[in-house]
């Protein structure tokens, strides 16, 4: 009949088929069409593989290039993405850059409950020499070699006249008759006491210095922890500056360029414990007739190591014995250059053991000099003196003059700053002391000390004038209110007044006391950090990358897999095995005379083109036009 020839025009109508399935069947097929329509490419193909990543990329400028089918899109996104590459680069290249300048930042920190480590104390007396040690020389026949050095400077003519005057051309070339005629700390130091106990000359070392001869350090190398402020818990010290008169008729050249000595009192340094004093360029004087108290704050210096910084933790090159110190080493080097330029050291640097070179101002066999010319007077005028040259001196006076207006040898020096280094912070004040009212208990304490060493002292005049002006009741307390009216309505005459006077200001010209303590146990630190880290870095590569083109780190996860997949296709590319043509496996089970018609219609449907299906239809090949909706003419 006509109906067995008609073709069905519904697909509810065809046999076999549910309205349900077949409206599935046709919406899969769509969203395959319309999503996944890319160029087809072979998956064990290096250009597949490629092709395939590069569609499922993060960085979204790469994906736009592979899934787009219109060739100027692809040459836009191109171009961004080459734009953003170049941008990337430039701005990564700046970070990198950056992190290798290895700057660094301070940060500053106060540092509460802990011990601090209580400083080294050095002290000098301003006057190199001591006027009693003199005297004793003198009475002892001991002293022709000090006579003849100033009897020499006195007929010959030099150069550097100021210098040759002065105490460091007199150690130059006296050299241990000089050093014997410094003080001793045993006829200096009266008390010592330090954190409540009573401290002895065996608590100090002795150093020798170009300007101040014997100085004296304590704790010089140990480490004393502190644990409470005040005087009461510092170092107390005691001194007496040995401030003597002169033998009848002697004076002294006062040097005007020299603008360190010539006073009384003593040099102070308070520095690390371990490291190298430096009195003339660190210290402060402390006057005579004085009670004076310096309060210390601790402040340590914490430095970056290389690549942030020079910071070194060895020992002074040079001098093991101390610890470094950036200033120290300059003072060293300064001493070095000197030596190999002008063959020979100065007395106003510390010396450096490994060079064996005499002192510049050392005049060679002054003393036959001075013998040979030993019917000059010493009063001839200038023009008649003999002239002796100093060669030697002047090459030391021109380079330290350089040196010190040039600060260009500290780079062939190799000094660096110490990774870890305390200093102190110092604040001092001064009062009267003694007072009058407590001045022959004080002195009859030292001068009972001294006593025993013999009647020459020059504090005994002291002693016995306020031992003479005493009231008997004075050794004794008051028994009866009658003493302490005889002790009040007494008056001195003024024979008395003037003997007390003398006595006050002699032991005021002589003593003085010194307290050293910390006044806070705060330790304020400076720590040097990293300005700019890995860590910065890192994080600032990360915002670089994804601000310019979308990567992050799994992208970077997506490369390493594209590199791990194409390494395999090259050693498995021997067994990969050709791939045949795809066919649709419902149109295979048609006839031949309907195939070309339904592969036709499946690769034409609603204006795009269809892709090879994965999945088994059900419901078979339509032939019918949807678009139509009428039957296909046959």
């Amino acid at each position: 009949s006509s109906a067995d020839h008609m073709k069905y025009t519904s697909v509810a109508s065809k046999p076999g088929v549910h309205p349900q399935q077949h409206h599935y069947a046709m919406m899969r097929n769509r969203y395959h069409s319309h999503h996944y329509n890319y160029p087809e490419h072979d998956s064990r193909s290096a250009m597949g593989i490629i092709a395939e990543l590069g569609s499922e990329s993060n960085a979204h400028g790469l994906a736009k290039i592979v899934t787009s089918r219109d060739t100027k899109r692809k040459v836009i996104w191109a171009l961004l993405v080459i734009a953003g590459f170049t941008a990337a680069t430039l701005q990564l290249s700046l970070l990198v850059r950056k992190y290798l300048q290895f700057q660094v930042v301070e940060l500053s920190e106060i540092k509460d409950s802990m011990p601090v480590q209580y400083p080294s104390v050095s002290v000098c007396n301003i006057e190199p020499i001591s006027l009693r040690t003199i005297r004793r020389m003198y009475f002892n026949n001991e002293s022709q070699n000090l006579i003849t050095w100033l009897s020499f400077i006195q007929k010959f003519r030099f150069e550097q006249e100021s210098f040759m005057n002065s105490i460091r051309a007199f150690y130059e070339n006296l050299g241990e008759d000089a050093k014997r005629l410094s003080h001793d700390l045993e006829d200096m130091l009266i008390h010592c006491r330090f954190n409540k106990e009573i401290c002895q000359v065996s608590n100090f070392t002795t150093f020798f210095d170009g300007n101040y001869f014997n100085c004296f350090t304590f704790n010089s190398g140990e480490r004393l922890q502190m644990h409470a402020t005040g005087p009461e818990n510092g170092l107390s010290l005691i001194f007496s500056v040995e401030k003597d008169d002169p033998l009848p008729g002697t004076y002294g050249v006062y040097n005007f360029d020299n603008n360190i000595l010539h006073s009384a009192g003593v040099r102070v340094v308070v520095h690390a414990p371990g490291s190298m004093p430096s009195p003339v360029d660190h210290g402060f004087d402390i006057p005579p007739g004085y009670s004076s108290s310096v309060g210390l704050k601790a402040v340590l210096h914490t430095r970056l190591p290389y690549p942030y910084g020079n910071c070194t933790d060895d020992v002074l090159k040079g001098i093991r014995s101390y610890k470094n110190t950036f200033f120290a080493c300059l003072q060293l080097c300064k001493q070095r250059l000197i030596i190999q330029r002008c063959g020979c050291k100065s007395s106003a640097l510390p010396e450096v053991p490994s060079y064996n070179a005499s002192f510049c101002g050392a005049i060679k066999d002054w003393q036959g000099i001075s013998r040979n010319h030993s019917n000059e007077t010493e009063h001839q005028s200038d023009e008649d003196r003999p002239f002796i040259p100093t060669p030697d001196l002047a090459c030391e006076e021109r380079e330290q003059k350089n040196l010190n207006n040039d600060r260009a040898y500290e780079l062939s020096c190799g000094c660096f700053q110490p990774c870890s280094e305390t200093s102190y912070l110092k604040s001092v004040s001064l009062s009267y002391w003694p007072l009058e009212f407590y001045q022959l208990s004080a002195v009859e304490r030292f001068f009972k000390q001294e006593r025993q060493a013999g009647q020459n002292h020059f504090m005994k005049t002291a002693f016995e004038y306020l031992e003479k002006l005493a009231h008997p009741s004075q050794k004794h307390l008051a028994r009866n209110d009658s003493d302490i009216n005889d002790i009040l309505l007494r008056s001195y005459s003024l024979s008395e007044k003037e003997m007390a006077k003398e006595a006050s200001d002699l032991i005021r010209q002589n003593m003085l006391r010194l307290n050293i303590y910390l006044e806070d146990l705060s330790v304020v630190e400076y720590r040097q950090l990293p300005a700019y880290g890995l860590a910065d870095l890192f994080a600032d590569i990360g915002g670089t990358l994804g601000l310019w083109m979308g990567i992050s780190v799994l992208t970077i996860m997506e490369l390493i897999e594209l590199i791990i997949r194409l390494i395999g296709l090259v050693f498995n590319s021997e067994k990969e095995l050709p791939r045949g043509p795809t066919t649709n496996s419902n149109s295979s089970s048609s006839n031949n005379n309907n195939h070309n018609q339904s592969t036709s219609q499946n690769q034409l449907y609603n204006g795009y083109m269809e892709h090879d299906s994965h999945y088994s239809d059900s419901v078979g090949a339509s032939v019918f036009d949807f678009r139509r909706g009428v039957e296909s003419p046959v």
